[in-house]
């Protein structure tokens, strides 16, 4: 079965194919489209009358907001290895349950907590209930509200300085660490993890400028890493051979 997300891929390559329109054209209309077949959401796809609250274009993204999403991007990224790596190296049928779905859902946690940090940072700064359905890709504003958890509202006070809410347990420091890059916050890990990534998963590892973009540092890490993981790949097809 396909995931929703699939599904409208695909179908945005076929309007694609059919319009000649660019690929994020077309899954904007496919999303719309989804909206207006569901009932009851007339709401959800009328723009505001006024879009002036909504032009973020001239203003660079917030710093803070990068930072929080290196600091959960690693953190999900271990724990899903960590779980490839139970299933790999496991024998234990009753262990393997246990440990892999611990990873799992620990990585579920932080993407929960990004999306929602995220969310929350956006209403804060006026961004209109529209805008969020939109982005998040729902067709309700309850189920926009299930992201702002308390754990959510406690992040989000660490991360941009306001006072340490009542009941607080973790969430507001490591949002404080974040955000001044220290103690729960790793930078020097988030880069290594960057560059490991861009070798992977580049578009095109064999165009020299493909990684200019970066920082010249970080560039030349991604540049040094690929023929390691090149190298590594053609012994693995050895092996198999």
């Amino acid at each position: 079965m396909q995931s929703h997300n699939q599904a409208r891929a695909n179908a945005a390559r076929r309007r694609q194919a059919e319009t000649g329109e660019s690929y994020a054209a077309a899954l904007e209309a496919v999303r719309l489209d989804r909206l207006r077949t569901l009932d009851g959401v007339t709401e959800a796809v009328t723009p505001p009358a006024s879009r002036e609250s909504q032009d973020f274009h001239d203003r660079p993204v917030p710093e803070v907001l990068t930072e929080l999403v290196r600091y959960h991007s690693h953190r999900i990224t271990r724990y899903l290895y960590f779980a490839i790596d139970e299933g790999r190296w496991r024998e234990d049928f009753a262990e393997w349950q246990a440990m892999t779905l611990y990873k799992l859902t620990d990585a579920l946690e932080h993407l929960h907590l990004l999306i929602g940090t995220i969310s929350a940072y956006l209403r804060n700064e006026g961004v209109e209930p529209y805008f969020l359905r939109r982005y998040l890709q729902v067709s309700e504003d309850r189920q926009v509200q299930a992201y702002f958890t308390p754990r959510v509202e406690e992040h989000l006070a660490g991360l941009t300085g306001q006072p340490e809410p009542q009941h607080s347990v973790v969430w507001h420091s490591v949002g404080s660490h974040i955000a001044a890059r220290s103690g729960w916050s790793r930078p020097e890990r988030h880069e290594a993890l960057k560059v490991a990534l861009n070798a992977l998963f580049a578009n095109y590892p064999d165009d020299g400028q493909a990684f200019d973009h970066l920082p010249p540092s970080l560039r030349d890490r991604v540049l040094a890493l690929i023929p390691l993981m090149r190298d590594a790949d053609s012994t693995a097809h050895d092996v198999v051979d």
